[in-house]
């Protein structure tokens, strides 16, 4: 009976280890990106105290700010290298920004007062915003700066 019990162990480890093994190229990737956007918002989160809703609508301002005043090929390039980049903007909407809205700075600490989050941690977003870009290395520091 023990060992027909370590024998059930062992197949069920089996089964789960190579399950993982076996994903396509896309989905691991898909899975990967999943990852990075998640722990990108989350170190903005836990770093303002403030809920991932909340980061990703401000992040969603930011793009849509960012939108108007980098080139196209610019923005294009700061959608792939921010972590979620390409999500954020229809994510905001979802969220209650609406497009057009955004056209400065100040703009986006408006949002995130809509949001809840007091006028002293809204300050704080873009910056942290920008230190979280450089430690993810790509372009995405670089271009936010352009705009910020």
């Amino acid at each position: 009976m023990k060992n027909l019990f370590s024998t059930a162990i062992i197949i069920v480890a089996a089964v789960i280890f190579l399950s993982g093994c076996s994903g396509s190229k896309s989905t691991t990737k898909s899975t990967s990106k999943k990852v990075s956007e998640s722990t990108f918002t989350n170190q903005i989160s836990k770093s303002l105290g403030i809920t991932n809703s909340q980061t990703e609508a401000g992040l969603g301002a930011m793009m849509m700010l960012s939108k108007d005043k980098l080139s196209p090929d610019d923005f294009s390039k700061l959608t792939k290298d921010l972590p979620g980049g390409s999500d954020l903007i229809n994510q905001a909407e979802k969220l209650g920004v609406v497009p057009g809205s955004v056209s400065s700075t100040a703009d986006i600490l408006k949002v995130l007062n809509k949001l809840g989050i007091s006028p002293v941690e809204a300050a704080k977003f873009v910056p942290t915003v920008l230190g979280a870009a450089k430690g993810i290395g790509g372009g995405a520091f670089g271009l936010l700066s352009k705009v910020f």
